[in-house]
């Protein structure tokens, strides 16, 4: 370590420097506006049924090989199942995977699959 290194070390450990504000200064915000008088398009505000629809998807209840289906997905459903198979992945023991089965007229069939 060098002694540069050594300097600004011992100035954050004695409270006289903060490390965040040396590497990142806080600059005034040039030229962004903010706008609070401009409508959130509905769209953005609208939340698929996915839970309400289905309620307790069984990923803890599937053994490797084995899977389930949903059907007549919109596609706003079919975005929340993916993050809910996402989740499952970082939360539950185990690998599942999702698998689109066919799109018509703005309706999905998927199948969600144990894979490990």
């Amino acid at each position: 370590m060098s002694r540069m290194s050594d300097y600004i070390i011992g100035q954050e450990e004695s409270g006289n420097i903060d490390p965040a504000e040396e590497l990142h200064p806080q600059e005034p915000n040039i030229g962004i506006e903010i706008d609070d008088s401009v409508p959130i398009p509905t769209h953005l505000l609208e939340r698929s049924n996915l839970n309400s629809r289905f309620g307790h998807l069984p990923f803890d209840s599937l053994e490797v090989g084995s899977s389930f289906p949903m059907r007549e997905l919109s596609e706003k459903e079919f975005t929340a199942l993916r993050a809910r198979v996402s989740r499952a992945n970082k939360k539950i023991d185990g690998q599942f995977a999702l698998h689109t089965e066919s799109r018509e007229e703005g309706m999905i069939n998927a199948r969600v699959f144990r894979i490990e």
